[in-house]
């Protein structure tokens, strides 16, 4: 058994358990998500298999609305790792997760039946729902983990891999907990306990974000092509987390530059088909449209931030007639239009981040909701007379 007190840095510690991991399980799944922790986590354990000269398992549930960026990044690993992978699971079931998006529905469930899908999923993947015995239409996708684990364990030892960092997820329920691992005190490796066989394990426990960027810059190993976007859009490296479109924060990373799939969760939100508009339409109408066919509260807020903005406009002399069609914008002043107020309702742009006169992130949602309420009942121009 080797020891790491030895060990200088976070690099040969990750090594040294996960060597640790393929010498003691008989059995090694993956978690991949196409982050940057659990990519670098692939790197190392496709490097180590290869001189145990064992192979892994690659577990990647596919939640449908997820970022081009991600979805290739991920057929480049599977490529990459070909020979050292046994099997890779690219889930692409219906399975329920949370949805953070604010007044929508609290859960997203991804690939549902008898709905229209954002993408059709690749070739290889796993879409039969009769596959596995433990599963169930629409099923938690941390039961469906589970049952998984269980599945693929059949009896033996089975090593659960995940990239978790030291300062990300810190108020997650499932966040590993430190414990010995092996006779020598000083061989620690974060786990947490699954079943008898199974252990749930996080040889990257004490890396940190930098640790990854460092790790990406010397090795030159592929890594998400999502961060770079990020990172051109003003985000700093420390603070990257990849999240996806049902997931509040994404937008607020990178508002323009990204390629996101707002218009599916928009979608799937409402019965109606709101993500296109109708070539006889105008934006106007279609933005009166896409208001009426969201839950009230969301649309209640979206209409005092669009009021806001044309009375900004307006009391300053910038135009008495809102163009239809989106204008070009001058040095002075962004040009308002319809298609760019329908451009960010259907953005799912909340707070209105997209539009000049919107609120402060900073402000309590519903004080903010209410004094602009408030202020428009005083008014008495015509600013609102679509809403």
């Amino acid at each position: 058994m080797k020891e790491l007190h030895s060990i200088s840095n976070v690099f040969d510690a990750a090594l040294l358990r996960l060597d640790i991991v393929f010498s003691d399980y008989e059995k090694v799944c993956i978690s991949l998500s196409g982050g940057k922790s659990s990519t670098v986590l692939l790197h190392l354990a496709a490097t180590v298999a290869k001189a145990h000269g064992k192979k892994i398992t690659v577990l990647f549930i596919d939640q449908e609305a997820q970022h081009t960026q991600t979805i290739s990044h991920i057929q480049r690993l599977k490529q990459l790792y070909r020979e050292v992978i046994e099997h890779f699971y690219w889930i692409a079931l219906p399975l329920t997760t949370e949805n953070n998006q604010p007044y929508h529905s609290r859960t997203w469930i991804s690939w549902e039946d008898n709905v229209e899908w954002w993408r059709i999923p690749p070739a290889d993947t796993i879409t039969d729902q009769h596959l596995f015995p433990f599963y169930h239409y629409a099923m938690a996708e941390s039961n469906f983990t589970s049952g998984f684990l269980n599945w693929l364990s059949s009896g033996k030892t089975l090593a659960f891999v995940m990239g978790t960092l030291s300062n990300e997820d810190a108020n997650n329920d499932s966040q590993p907990t430190q414990k010995s691992y092996g006779e020598d005190s000083n061989e620690l490796l974060s786990t947490s306990e699954t079943s008898g066989q199974i252990h749930t394990l996080y040889p990257l426990f004490d890396w940190q974000s930098q640790d990854v960027w460092l790790f990406n810059s010397l090795s030159k190993a592929p890594y998400n092509p999502l961060y770079d976007l990020m990172y051109r859009s003003g985000a700093p490296r420390s603070n990257m987390k990849i999240q996806e479109p049902f997931e509040q924060q994404t937008t607020e990373i990178f508002p323009r530059k990204a390629d996101h799939p707002q218009q599916a969760t928009f979608s799937r939100a409402s019965p109606c088909d709101n993500a296109r508009k109708p070539s006889e339409e105008t934006w106007q109408n279609h933005a009166t449209f896409l208001l009426n066919s969201m839950p009230q509260k969301m649309a209640d807020q979206f209409r005092v931030n669009i009021a806001q903005y044309l009375s900004w406009h307006r009391s300053r002399g910038f135009l008495t007639c809102i163009p239809d069609e989106e204008a070009c914008a001058t040095e002075e002043h962004d040009i308002v239009s319809w298609e760019k107020i329908c451009t960010m309702i259907l953005n799912n742009d909340y707070r209105s981040l997209a539009l000049t006169a919107s609120s402060s992130p900073s402000e309590d949602a519903t004080f903010c909701c209410n004094r602009k309420k408030s202020r428009r009942r005083r008014s008495n121009n015509n600013e609102a007379i679509f809403l």
